[in-house]
């Protein structure tokens, strides 16, 4: 028995439906992974929130620019690889609550 396909006018207007809920390792993972290699945001794009996911992608990239030019003040040395740390803690935290929040976990 095949289902019946899909109609988007029986859908009510402020009426609520379930959602799959989106896994918070898979998330968590997302984040960290890429983020190994400078890639921020991805586990909180698939957290619902893509305005965060791309802020952090590109904020990152921005940071680490400014970060390679203080390298030749010897200063990026430093700034560097705790930018790139910051990132890498934030953006797992970010994306579990935001899969959180997608799931209707409340706290």
């Amino acid at each position: 028995m095949t289902p019946a396909p899909f109609n988007p006018a029986q859908l009510r207007p402020g009426a609520t439906y379930p959602v799959n809920p989106k896994s918070k390792g898979r998330g968590i993972a997302l984040e960290i992974v890429p983020g190994l290699f400078g890639v921020f945001g991805i586990g909180n794009i698939y957290a619902g929130r893509l305005p965060l996911g791309v802020g952090l992608m590109f904020s990152f990239w921005v940071l680490f620019g400014i970060n390679f030019a203080l390298i030749f003040l010897g200063i990026g040395f430093v700034t560097m690889p705790l930018t790139w740390i910051a990132y890498l803690v934030t953006g797992p935290l970010l994306a579990a609550r935001g899969i959180d929040q997608y799931n209707g976990v409340r706290r």
